[in-house]
């Protein structure tokens, strides 16, 4: 008896399953294919009858600001001391976005600092001492340089980077 009342019900699932599935294949013949409009047609009209907006292009002027720090960097260790002095510097002519380590090891960027730019930090060793410079907007043609001292830790090192896209200068 069960496998009787099984099969009936498997029967009649089928069936349903049949007719929406007939049922839809017959319903969508009949409905035309989405079509993309003329990319000519539009508020100008088409090709031979275009004509220029009559409105004044208005003009946006960039306003210059200062550039700021993704963070304010730190310039000595909050904890311990800070045997090590490091002094970045980045010359050439005109502004550069510069990337350094500060005291506490983040990554500061500065966006368009004008050069030549230089800072000092007090940290505890050398082991994150980077300075990165690079032309904003991809004007690299014209010479970029870094320099990084660091004293305090035994004989001063010295890395001086020549670049003219980027510089990047450590003390590895």
């Amino acid at each position: 008896m069960v496998g009787i009342v099984v099969a009936v019900v498997v029967v009649l699932v089928l069936t349903v399953c049949g007719c929406f599935c007939v049922g839809g294949l017959l319903l969508s013949e009949g409905a035309p294919d989405p079509v993309a409009s003329d990319p000519y047609d539009g508020p100008y009209g088409d090709d031979d009858g275009w004509a220029a907006p009559t409105a004044e292009p208005t003009t946006v002027v960039p306003t210059t600001t200062a550039p700021t720090p993704t963070k304010k960097p730190i310039t000595s260790p909050t904890s311990g001391p800070a045997p090590v002095t490091v002094v970045y510097e980045v010359t050439g002519a005109g502004e550069a976005d510069i990337s350094f380590y500060d005291a506490e090891s983040d990554l500061i960027h500065v966006d368009r600092a004008k050069l030549p730019w230089r800072t000092t930090i007090r940290t505890n060793g050398q082991s994150r001492v980077m300075v990165e410079a690079t032309w904003p907007d991809e004007v690299g043609d014209k010479p970029i340089d870094c320099t990084v001292t660091v004293t305090g830790a035994g004989k001063p090192v010295i890395n001086k980077t020549e670049g003219y896209w980027r510089t990047t200068c450590t003390t590895e």
